[in-house]
Protein backbone atom coordinates (compact mmCIF):
# COMPACT_ATOMS: atom_id res chain seq x y z
CA UNK A 1 0.00 0.00 0.00
CA UNK A 2 0.93 3.60 -1.08
CA UNK A 3 1.71 4.52 3.24
CA UNK A 4 -0.14 7.27 4.50
CA UNK A 5 2.51 9.92 4.72
CA UNK A 6 2.46 9.65 1.02
CA UNK A 7 -1.50 9.87 0.87
CA UNK A 8 -1.80 12.73 2.48
CA UNK A 9 0.51 14.77 0.21
CA UNK A 10 -1.31 13.66 -3.25
CA UNK A 11 -4.29 14.19 -1.73
CA UNK A 12 -3.39 17.86 -0.47
CA UNK A 13 -5.20 19.56 -3.18
CA UNK A 14 -8.51 20.25 -5.04
CA UNK A 15 -10.26 17.71 -7.98
CA UNK A 16 -13.07 18.67 -10.52
CA UNK A 17 -15.61 15.66 -11.07
CA UNK A 18 -17.64 15.37 -13.91
CA UNK A 19 -21.74 15.39 -13.43
CA UNK A 20 -22.71 13.08 -11.16
CA UNK A 21 -25.54 11.08 -14.04
CA UNK A 22 -21.62 10.30 -15.75
CA UNK A 23 -20.41 9.14 -12.48
CA UNK A 24 -19.41 5.10 -11.35
CA UNK A 25 -21.68 4.07 -14.54
CA UNK A 26 -20.36 0.42 -15.41
CA UNK A 27 -16.63 0.38 -17.12
CA UNK A 28 -15.73 3.63 -16.10
CA UNK A 29 -13.51 4.79 -12.82
CA UNK A 30 -14.44 4.97 -9.36
CA UNK A 31 -14.74 8.45 -7.85
CA UNK A 32 -11.79 7.43 -5.66
CA UNK A 33 -10.13 6.35 -8.90
CA UNK A 34 -10.50 9.77 -10.31
CA UNK A 35 -9.63 11.17 -7.20
CA UNK A 36 -6.22 9.39 -7.26
CA UNK A 37 -5.21 10.15 -10.57
CA UNK A 38 -6.08 13.53 -10.67
CA UNK A 39 -4.49 14.82 -7.36
CA UNK A 40 -1.23 12.50 -8.53
CA UNK A 41 -1.39 13.99 -12.03
CA UNK A 42 -1.59 17.52 -10.11
CA UNK A 43 0.93 16.46 -7.36
CA UNK A 44 3.69 15.57 -10.15
CA UNK A 45 2.55 18.41 -12.76
CA UNK A 46 2.38 16.08 -15.57
CA UNK A 47 2.27 17.93 -19.14
CA UNK A 48 1.82 14.74 -20.93
CA UNK A 49 -1.04 11.97 -19.96
CA UNK A 50 -0.99 8.68 -22.35
CA UNK A 51 -4.44 6.45 -21.50
CA UNK A 52 -4.71 2.72 -22.91
CA UNK A 53 -8.74 2.38 -23.11
CA UNK A 54 -10.81 5.06 -23.76
CA UNK A 55 -14.00 3.82 -23.03
CA UNK A 56 -16.76 6.58 -22.82
CA UNK A 57 -13.51 9.07 -21.99
CA UNK A 58 -14.70 9.73 -18.28
CA UNK A 59 -11.20 9.97 -17.34
CA UNK A 60 -9.59 11.62 -20.30
CA UNK A 61 -11.86 14.32 -19.30
CA UNK A 62 -11.12 14.25 -16.08
CA UNK A 63 -7.64 14.67 -16.40
CA UNK A 64 -7.99 17.20 -19.13
CA UNK A 65 -10.34 19.42 -16.72
CA UNK A 66 -8.11 18.73 -13.69
CA UNK A 67 -4.89 19.21 -15.74
CA UNK A 68 -5.28 22.63 -17.58
CA UNK A 69 -1.28 22.44 -18.81
CA UNK A 70 -1.97 19.00 -20.12
CA UNK A 71 -1.92 17.07 -23.03
CA UNK A 72 -4.32 14.28 -22.86
CA UNK A 73 -3.53 11.08 -25.21
CA UNK A 74 -5.75 8.47 -25.52
CA UNK A 75 -6.38 5.24 -27.14
CA UNK A 76 -9.15 2.64 -27.55
CA UNK A 77 -9.63 -0.06 -30.56
CA UNK A 78 -12.71 0.42 -32.56
CA UNK A 79 -15.86 -1.08 -30.97
CA UNK A 80 -16.23 -3.07 -35.12
CA UNK A 81 -12.27 -4.26 -34.58
CA UNK A 82 -11.34 -7.70 -34.56
CA UNK A 83 -8.42 -7.18 -31.54
CA UNK A 84 -5.40 -8.89 -32.52
CA UNK A 85 -4.88 -10.80 -29.25
CA UNK A 86 -7.10 -13.08 -26.64
CA UNK A 87 -9.39 -11.09 -24.32
CA UNK A 88 -10.91 -11.83 -20.86
CA UNK A 89 -15.01 -12.87 -21.00
CA UNK A 90 -15.13 -9.32 -18.77
CA UNK A 91 -13.62 -7.15 -21.99
CA UNK A 92 -16.81 -5.81 -22.62
CA UNK A 93 -16.86 -2.60 -22.72
CA UNK A 94 -15.87 -0.78 -26.23
CA UNK A 95 -15.42 2.61 -27.07
CA UNK A 96 -16.93 4.63 -29.78
CA UNK A 97 -16.89 7.75 -31.08
CA UNK A 98 -20.54 8.98 -30.66
CA UNK A 99 -20.37 7.69 -26.53
CA UNK A 100 -16.98 9.75 -26.11
CA UNK A 101 -18.55 12.30 -22.83
CA UNK A 102 -15.96 14.94 -23.35
CA UNK A 103 -16.80 15.91 -27.14
CA UNK A 104 -18.61 18.93 -26.47
CA UNK A 105 -16.36 20.31 -23.19
CA UNK A 106 -14.16 22.80 -23.51
CA UNK A 107 -10.99 19.83 -22.74
CA UNK A 108 -11.33 18.81 -25.84
CA UNK A 109 -9.49 20.82 -27.14
CA UNK A 110 -6.48 19.25 -25.58
CA UNK A 111 -7.75 15.50 -25.60
CA UNK A 112 -6.16 13.93 -28.83
CA UNK A 113 -7.99 10.84 -29.57
CA UNK A 114 -6.51 7.50 -31.02
CA UNK A 115 -8.39 4.78 -32.57
CA UNK A 116 -6.86 1.36 -32.83
CA UNK A 117 -5.29 -1.48 -31.44
CA UNK A 118 -2.85 -1.35 -28.44
CA UNK A 119 -0.80 -4.42 -28.94
CA UNK A 120 -0.34 -2.49 -32.91
CA UNK A 121 -0.25 0.90 -32.52
CA UNK A 122 2.96 2.39 -32.57
CA UNK A 123 4.10 4.53 -29.47
CA UNK A 124 7.28 5.40 -30.33
CA UNK A 125 6.79 8.94 -30.67
CA UNK A 126 5.90 9.23 -26.98
CA UNK A 127 8.71 7.13 -25.49
CA UNK A 128 10.33 8.32 -23.03
CA UNK A 129 8.15 11.12 -22.77
CA UNK A 130 4.93 10.98 -20.92
CA UNK A 131 4.37 12.06 -17.23
CA UNK A 132 1.28 9.85 -16.65
CA UNK A 133 0.54 6.74 -18.11
CA UNK A 134 -2.62 4.85 -17.27
CA UNK A 135 -3.40 1.52 -18.64
CA UNK A 136 -7.14 0.44 -18.53
CA UNK A 137 -7.47 -1.16 -21.64
CA UNK A 138 -8.18 -5.58 -22.16
CA UNK A 139 -7.60 -6.95 -19.12
CA UNK A 140 -6.24 -10.68 -20.62
CA UNK A 141 -2.74 -11.48 -19.52
CA UNK A 142 -1.96 -10.82 -22.83
CA UNK A 143 -2.69 -7.37 -23.40
CA UNK A 144 -1.80 -6.21 -20.34
CA UNK A 145 1.62 -7.19 -20.40
CA UNK A 146 1.52 -5.51 -24.02
CA UNK A 147 0.41 -2.61 -22.76
CA UNK A 148 2.80 -2.44 -19.73
CA UNK A 149 5.56 -2.69 -22.03
CA UNK A 150 4.83 -0.27 -24.24
CA UNK A 151 3.67 2.11 -21.20
CA UNK A 152 6.98 1.49 -19.45
CA UNK A 153 8.96 2.76 -22.25
CA UNK A 154 6.86 5.85 -22.39
CA UNK A 155 7.31 6.91 -19.21
CA UNK A 156 9.22 10.11 -18.11
CA UNK A 157 11.80 10.07 -15.43
CA UNK A 158 9.53 12.16 -13.92
CA UNK A 159 6.44 10.34 -14.23
CA UNK A 160 4.31 7.84 -12.97
CA UNK A 161 2.63 4.46 -14.68
CA UNK A 162 -1.17 3.58 -13.02
CA UNK A 163 -2.80 0.70 -13.61
CA UNK A 164 -6.49 -0.15 -13.17
CA UNK A 165 -8.64 -3.41 -12.30
CA UNK A 166 -5.91 -4.89 -10.13
CA UNK A 167 -8.55 -7.34 -8.36
CA UNK A 168 -10.20 -10.52 -8.19
CA UNK A 169 -12.20 -10.33 -11.53
CA UNK A 170 -9.37 -9.35 -13.17
CA UNK A 171 -6.82 -12.49 -12.98
CA UNK A 172 -5.08 -11.02 -15.86
CA UNK A 173 -4.03 -7.88 -14.34
CA UNK A 174 -2.85 -9.91 -11.29
CA UNK A 175 -0.89 -12.16 -13.04
CA UNK A 176 1.21 -9.69 -15.18
CA UNK A 177 1.86 -7.06 -11.97
CA UNK A 178 2.79 -10.17 -9.94
CA UNK A 179 5.74 -11.40 -12.04
CA UNK A 180 6.81 -7.80 -12.42
CA UNK A 181 9.27 -8.05 -9.21
CA UNK A 182 11.66 -5.77 -11.41
CA UNK A 183 9.01 -2.54 -10.46
CA UNK A 184 8.48 -0.72 -7.07
CA UNK A 185 4.51 -1.39 -7.14
CA UNK A 186 2.27 0.46 -4.58
CA UNK A 187 -1.85 -0.10 -4.11
CA UNK A 188 -3.85 2.83 -3.84
CA UNK A 189 -6.28 2.45 -1.04
CA UNK A 190 -9.67 2.55 -1.56
CA UNK A 191 -9.32 1.90 -5.42
CA UNK A 192 -8.23 -0.91 -7.81
CA UNK A 193 -5.46 1.05 -8.71
CA UNK A 194 -1.72 -0.25 -8.78
CA UNK A 195 0.92 2.81 -9.44
CA UNK A 196 4.44 2.66 -10.44
CA UNK A 197 6.85 5.98 -9.76
CA UNK A 198 9.73 6.35 -11.86
CA UNK A 199 12.99 7.46 -10.53
CA UNK A 200 13.00 11.62 -10.09
CA UNK A 201 8.85 11.45 -9.03
CA UNK A 202 8.85 8.57 -5.95
CA UNK A 203 12.21 10.31 -5.01
CA UNK A 204 9.63 14.00 -5.08
CA UNK A 205 7.06 12.30 -3.36
CA UNK A 206 9.04 10.17 -0.29
CA UNK A 207 11.49 13.13 0.10
CA UNK A 208 8.86 15.78 0.64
Amino acid sequence: MLPPEALDTIYDRGVWFPPRRLLMQPGTQTIDGLFFLSSLGQFLEVRTVFEIGTYIGLTAWTLARNLPDAIITTLDIPSAATPRLALEKDDLHRASGDRLVYKSAPEAARIEQHWGDSAEFDFSPWSGRVDLVYVDGAHSEAYVKSDTDNALKMLSQDGALVWDDYWRLSPGVVGVLHRRTDLDLFRVPGTRLVVHLADQSRKRLFDV
